[in-house]
């Protein structure tokens, strides 16, 4: 397993935040998924093996939202 945090923009309430958790959660490959929407901030634990990164930030980006990976 493997975790990551994204910065992402547009998120501006729970509702947005708990749909984007539900979306990623339904993602085969994907373990947990966690939005803080007043941080701006999403983590996402995955099996690097069965969903690669890219597709995790293309299917952020098909839900409307802006998102880079977050270093450091």
């Amino acid at each position: 397993m493997a975790e990551i945090k994204f910065l992402v923009e547009g998120i501006v309430c729970t509702g947005c935040a708990m749909d984007m958790e539900t979306v990623m959660l339904d993602m085969d490959g994907v373990e947990d998924a966690s939005v803080n929407y007043k941080d701006g901030v999403f983590s996402i634990t995955f099996e690097p093996a069965e969903i690669a990164v890219e597709t995790i930030i293309k299917k952020v980006e098909k839900l409307g939202f802006k998102t880079k990976i977050l270093t450091g």
